[in-house]
């Protein structure tokens, strides 16, 4: 599908960039897949941008962001928003659109800042060799995908000896429970997820079909919701193992530990995970020895 992001700088001139791929970050970092180095109001990677086909794009700001993503004069954090959206970061303007540039766009001078950024990504070679030095003696990464965090396979009613509508609305309840706790824990997340879903097929045997729906939907919101954070956490922690910030690193390893810890533990990215929370956590309590 078509996506782009169009950026509106200080001086008025404008830079489109396609959104290529399930999601891309943008940000002043060389490693952006949206680079905007002169942008001092941005974070290393300020963005998470996934599209959403015709709902819209998801959009996330990056936890800690000194300049706040603002939409419609309020502070954005993260979200569903409708093609065509407009965010001001500082003195930025970033516009989310489906639509192809017209012709008297397609013709336009290319701005200073979309220079730079060229100039950096043929650059990012060498910073990332850099990166990967400074990170020396934590386990590579690099080809491990990242696993799904949910069995996209229907989850069976909960066995019982009740009604089968009772039991979609215990199972119902249990569910609101978890997500409520969403913000505490994100392991609480998935479980709710896990729950609707189960709710879901409690409705059905039940010939409720309205509410087996119903169920549906929050389940598909809130897994929406838990994965942008799945990926979130992972950029994060990209950026601190880059830049050495063994506190922020050791926050994500935790976080992210803890979202996959219902997962295969021989999993690579599960094991690559655990062996680099043990080193940060190594680094990180040398860090703080030597600061005391």
């Amino acid at each position: 599908m078509d996506a782009f992001v169009e950026i509106v700088n200080p001086d008025g001139t404008q830079d489109r960039f396609p959104i290529e791929g399930a999601q891309v970050t943008l940000g002043k970092s060389g490693s952006a897949q949206i680079s905007v180095p002169a942008a001092r109001e941005l974070e290393l990677e300020h963005l998470l941008l996934a599209p959403r086909g015709k709902e819209g794009c998801w959009v996330s700001t990056s936890q800690g962001a000194l300049t706040p993503t603002m939409l419609k004069g309020k502070p954005f954090t993260s979200g569903i928003v409708p093609w065509g959206s407009e965010f001001a970061i500082g003195r930025l303007r970033i516009r989310v659109t489906n639509k192809r540039a017209s012709k008297d766009e397609k013709d336009g001078g290319v701005s200073p800042v979309l220079m730079i950024a060229l100039v950096v990504a043929v650059g990012g070679g060498g910073w990332m060799i850099l990166s990967k030095q400074n990170a020396e003696g934590l386990p590579s990464g690099e080809g491990i995908e990242p696993p799904a965090l949910f069995d996209e396979e229907s989850q069976p009613c909960p066995e019982g000896s009740q009604p089968a509508t009772e039991r979609a609305v215990q199972t119902e309840f249990r569910a609101h429970a978890r997500g409520d706790r969403l913000n505490y824990d994100l392991r609480d997340g998935v479980r709710s997820v896990m729950l609707y879903r189960q709710a879901s097929t409690c409705y059905r045997e039940a010939s409720e079909l309205d509410k087996a729906a119903e169920m549906d939907s929050l389940a598909a919101e809130l897994q929406e919701t838990v994965q942008a954070e799945y990926a979130a956490r992972r950029l994060r922690l990209h950026h601190a193992l880059q830049t050495e910030d063994w506190e922020r690193a050791f926050v994500e390893t935790r976080a992210l530990s803890r979202l996959v810890d219902h997962l295969d533990d021989e999993n690579d990215y599960v094991v690559w995970l655990d062996r680099t929370r043990r080193i940060v956590q190594g680094r990180w309590d040398k860090e703080r020895e030597r600061r005391e």
